[in-house]
């Protein structure tokens, strides 16, 4: 399949942006000044890059390292490649001491800016043993101001402002995981971390610019009060606000949706032992886009599927979760 003239200009750029970046992924500090030939480099570039095409938005929990674990990560690439995601926004993200994180390896050499939520601290004071429950985000552009919050309820995100081309323009952009509420008794938690979140996300993106995304597992189904507050059907201590839940917007009308089903094998094992169901489906996994009733640019959410939903030939699934991937235009 050939590429769209815009898709390899932002291939081309992310190549070189790479490479000047000397520092790939910061952390959760702002990155260090422009030096003169990246600046260079940005504006030529910038002259002829242009996203003729809606943007390309994936949320992918990746279940840190269960195994199969070789087997599952040569698949995720190679779907990953073939989906040609812009934005990802990764929750179970692992890392390991002494080695590159799990999305580090994961997305080697694909372009990508890659942040993980354990990038910049000192090794001091990094843990000793592997963590599975961070989160992370990739972009095709250049990204700064990189902050990861703690939400109440055990809740985390990691926002990143994305330097996404015109028509788009500078976008907030957020991936977010709690690492102990998804239990079906802790809607609490999940009601607390979903105000936190919008709050968060409403001091820091602007009203004039594109509305801000966020990709998630909320281990909460629509019906779920975090939902219904975060998609504005429902007010919760007090406020309310509204983004749009892509596949709501933009799903198949015909299908559920599921993200987390015993379709999957590995599902199937987890929801025997901490649910006692044979047959469990949830959609639990989402796309969200501001609203129009806060930020002035368009953002049409023109398509939204459920992807990483399928085993290879060998019977590996991608993760205990699939995946969705949006569309988002900026036209009418």
């Amino acid at each position: 399949m050939s590429l769209l003239r815009s898709d390899r200009l932002l291939i081309a750029f992310a190549s070189v942006m790479c490479a000047l970046q000397a520092v790939p992924t910061i952390g959760l500090a702002q990155q260090p000044p422009a030096t003169a030939d990246r600046q260079v480099a940005e504006q030529q570039l910038a002259e002829n890059l242009r996203l003729d095409r809606p943007l390309r938005v994936m949320t992918a929990n990746i279940w840190n390292y269960q195994e199969p674990y070789a087997a599952r990560m040569k698949l995720l690439r190679a779907r990953i490649e073939a989906l040609s995601p812009d934005l990802i926004g990764f929750q179970e993200a692992g890392w390991a001491p002494g080695e590159e994180h799990q999305v580090s390896q994961l997305l080697k050499d694909l372009g990508y800016f890659i942040h993980h939520e354990r990038d910049g601290i000192p090794p001091a004071e990094q843990p000793t043993k592997k963590q599975l429950l961070d989160v992370a985000v990739a972009s095709r552009w250049p990204t700064s101001k990189v902050e990861l919050w703690q939400l109440p309820g055990t809740g985390k995100a990691l926002a990143v402002q994305v330097a996404v081309p015109e028509p788009f323009g500078p976008l907030l952009f957020v991936s977010t995981f709690g690492t102990a509420r998804w239990q079906l008794n802790r809607e609490s938690y999940r009601e607390q971390g979903a105000v936190a979140l919008d709050q968060h996300v409403r001091e820091r993106a602007s009203s004039e610019g594109f509305p801000p995304i966020i990709a998630g597992d909320f281990d909460a189904v629509p019906e779920a009060a975090s939902i219904r507050y975060l998609t504005g059907l429902q007010s919760l201590a007090g406020k309310s606000t509204h983004y749009r839940d892509a596949w709501a917007w933009a799903g198949d009308p015909e299908q559920a949706g599921f993200t987390w089903t015993t379709r999957s094998p590995y599902v199937a094992k987890i929801a025997r032992d901490a649910f006692q169901a044979d047959s469990h489906h949830r959609r639990i996994d989402y796309i969200l886009v501001g609203s129009p009733h806060h930020y002035r640019r368009l953002a049409r959410i023109v398509s939204c599927r459920v992807v990483l939903d399928s085993p290879d030939d060998a019977g590996v699934w991608p993760s205990d979760h699939f995946g969705v991937l949006a569309e988002i235009s900026t036209e009418q």
